[in-house]
């Protein structure tokens, strides 16, 4: 048997991985975040709560009159038809 050396030691210890969890580290490693930021080199990005009203305001420019539209439809066929 083979000297029980930290590497010997952390080889024998070490779990099989199934091919799965071998491929998902693969994956993992293989390119960066594409968001990854670097603390020590970049400094954050500002906020640009303008850009985030104006997306709110889009969206919900369309939102409200078809959720009317889909949620109203009863009321607007009642009107529409006579009581039968």
């Amino acid at each position: 048997m083979p000297p029980m050396t930290p590497l010997v030691r952390t080889m024998l210890q070490r779990r099989a991985m199934s091919i799965g969890a071998r491929a998902r580290a693969a994956v993992r490693n293989f390119e960066p975040h594409p968001f990854e930021r670097y603390s020590t080199t970049e400094k954050a990005q500002k906020a640009d709560w303008a850009k985030q009203v104006r997306r709110v305001g889009d969206v919900s420019l369309f939102y409200f009159p078809w959720m009317a539209l889909a949620l109203g439809w009863p009321l607007l066929a009642e009107m529409a038809v006579p009581s039968l």
